[in-house]
């Protein structure tokens, strides 16, 4: 990448800004110089010619290793096609991991969500790392024990979170081996005429009646971040919800994430937009909205680098203190910045604040957006009863063969037609049998499973609309249960229940909680290897930090303490591989609630349900509910029936269906 000729090779004694390990545990473990697994391979050859395409130009670069993560330059979670670099050179499709690429071998790194999905993906050129398990290594572990004195680790530094690339680049050094950063993604020149083009869908102003609050209130709110730092600081906003959260601004150029590539920069008497003409046509709305009623400073997205590294930012040339000794003017930024933006401006010139008071902001959903939530899951409450009328219909009264795509397809062209529908939240998971025992399953278009009335259908799917984000779950079975799938699917529903009623004292993290949802589980021997809950954007992106029920769920590492007005999912499961998968998904608001003693002035918290949705019950084996969950199930699904019976009263299928549950 050309941008990043002004790039500074760090020194073996500077010091981190933010120096907090944020890094994954342990990768596989592996000899030095092995060679790709197999020659004679039992898959397609897929990715051979695309890693020597890299490795010509890891030699031109005297590269020994070079490191394609899954992030693209804002650190966003899910990328536009053009930003898929590791999923080109892999052929791993999942949302989460890492490739390294030697001269002579090739590794992936992913943990328990994507074992079995990347063993079957990668083809024989690549060794699978399945991080999680006992004795493997995440894949900076791995690779520092791999390189010797004089190695070369090549990586685009703007694909890097500034905390991952220092704590990478400082144990290179205590092994005499050197990150080096040219100045080209290698993996975009091998991939070459292949790459697909950006997506250029035009910016649109998201109405106030569902943001809640002005843009002009929310820039006012990081100035005043802004006074406890040194005069004439800026902070710089990289990621794309904070981006377009912050403005009440939406768009379209990630796949199911209302978001646009973009720069903000915020400083004392302006902010700065970095962003495409191509998504921010001259003369539209948003353009207007932007420049006259915002009155932002537009520059084009690649300038944002010659405006860092001059410290046009802090309006001034690059100097030191002043002559009165008063601090240097920094730049700021929440944790999920590059290693490229922190060196464009100096270490020391640079100040990484955990967590993000804006993103902190963004969590917590104002009453507009709340409200919006409510609206916007009862419609989609009311798609998903239809649906699932159908959908039993087909499959237990009809006996037509109905395959996981076909459920999918039919499931979002109802939802699309719900009004202020803008498009699906994600991939659709609609898996039956052993494919829900993926926790992150795809669909495919072809070929996929029939779904069968001997194992249980799990449907994990969402739509965006312009007044809220949505995440559901369900887990149903269209013949008669056996006794060890009713006993998971009881317990992963008692861990639902006991999240959904906790009651904390503020100051409770999301981490604190998370075992709450897994006592039940854990009393049998049960357990799922992924967070049980998340943070969700309001029409934004399905997953946002910092909020979430577990350490490594959510944006941020550090668990923080959950907030009035946060909303997240409650999604505990368990997966039995190669036969079935159960998971129970609902989101939820953190909300006040009275307590008997209410002790301490900080106040206690609950939880409010927002999802509509039945949770099906000739799964239970009700011998192992008490009372209280048993009266919680029944008021649950007889509360959905309520608030939903007169939206489906047109369509009697629905109407029988949800009368039922």
């Amino acid at each position: 990448m050309g941008c990043f000729s002004f790039f500074k090779r760090p020194s073996s004694d500077s010091s981190s800004t933010y120096s907090e390990r944020t890094l994954i545990d342990e990768g596989a473990q592996h000899v030095k110089g092995e060679k790709a697994l197999s020659t004679t391979s039992s898959k397609p050859n897929v990715t051979g010619p695309r890693l020597e395409a890299l490795r010509r130009r890891m030699d031109e670069e005297a590269c020994d290793y070079y490191i394609v993560p899954t992030d693209d330059a804002h650190g966003s979670e899910y990328t536009a096609p053009s930003e898929q670099r590791r999923v080109w050179i892999s052929n791993f499709t999942g949302s989460a991991g890492t490739a390294v690429v030697a001269r002579d071998s090739a590794h992936l790194f992913a943990d328990g969500r994507y074992h079995v999905q990347a063993a079957e993906q990668l083809d024989d050129n690549w060794r699978l790392h399945k991080v999680g398990q006992t004795g493997v290594k995440d894949w900076p572990a791995w690779l520092l024990d791999q390189v010797t004195e004089g190695d070369k680790v090549g990586l685009d530094p703007a694909l890097i979170s500034y905390t991952e690339g220092k704590s990478l680049v400082t144990a290179l050094m205590t092994k005499k081996a050197e990150a080096v950063f040219p100045t080209r993604n290698l993996v975009d020149v091998a991939w070459g005429d292949e790459r697909p083009d950006p997506i250029d869908a035009p910016i649109k102003v998201h109405e106030l009646k569902f943001a809640g609050k002005p843009a002009q209130d929310k820039l006012a709110d990081v100035r005043r971040d802004l006074g406890s730092q040194p005069a004439n600081s800026a902070f710089i906003v990289p990621t794309l919800d904070d981006v377009a959260w912050l403005l009440n601004l939406r768009g379209a150029s990630v796949p199911c994430n209302p978001v646009f590539p973009a720069y903000v920069v915020v400083s004392r008497d302006d902010t700065a937009l970095f962003v495409s003409d191509a998504l921010l046509v001259p003369g539209s709305e948003a353009d207007r909205y932007v420049r006259e009623e915002l009155k932002l400073t537009v520059k084009p997205y690649d300038e944002v680098w010659d405006y860092l590294t001059s410290r046009q930012w802090a309006g001034e040339a690059i100097r030191g203190a002043d002559d009165e000794g008063e601090s240097r003017a920094k730049l700021v930024s929440g944790e999920k910045v590059s290693y490229a933006v922190v060196n464009s401006v100096g270490e020391d010139n640079f100040v990484v604040v955990n967590p993000s008071p804006l993103a902190l902001r963004k969590a917590v959903k104002n009453h507009a957006e709340l409200a919006g939530f409510r609206a916007a899951h009862l419609r989609d409450g009311a798609a998903w009863v239809r649906w699932a009328a159908w959908l039993e219909e087909e499959v237990k009264v009809k006996g037509h063969r109905v395959d996981e795509h076909a459920a999918a397809v039919e499931f979002q062209r109802i939802r699309s037609s719900m009004p202020l529908y803008a498009g699906e939240a994600y991939d659709a998971i609609s898996a039956s049998g052993p494919n829900a025992a993926l926790p992150h399953y795809e669909t495919p278009a072809e070929g996929s499973r029939l779904i069968d009335r001997s194992t249980p259908y799990l449907n994990d799917s969402g739509a965006q609309y312009h007044d809220g984000t949505i995440d559901c779950t369900r887990t149903v079975h269209f013949g008669r249960p056996t006794h060890e799938q009713k006993r998971a699917y009881t317990r992963v529903l008692q861990g639902h229940i006991a999240l959904d009623m906790a009651t904390f004292p503020a100051g409770t993290t999301g981490a604190q909680l998370d075992c709450l949802a897994r006592q039940p589980l854990w009393s049998d021997g049960y357990n799922y290897l992924h967070g049980t809950g998340h943070g969700v954007g309001s029409y934004l992106n399905v997953h946002e930090g910092p909020q979430g029920f577990s350490s490594s769920s959510g944006g941020s590492k550090t668990p923080v303490a959950l907030l009035e007005g946060m909303v997240l999912s409650n999604e505990p499961g368990f997966y039995e591989e190669g036969h079935f998968g159960i998971r129970i998904e609902s989101l939820v608001a953190v909300t006040r609630v009275h307590t008997h003693r209410g002790f301490g002035a900080a106040g206690w918290f609950g939880f409010e349900r927002i999802t509509q949705v039945p949770i099906a019950t000739n799964l239970v084996d009700h011998r192992l509910l008490t009372y209280a969950e048993a009266r919680w199930l029944k008021e649950h699904n007889a509360d959905v029936r309520r608030k939903l019976l007169p939206l489906v009263k047109d369509d009697r299928r629905a109407s029988r269906w949800l009368r039922r549950q």
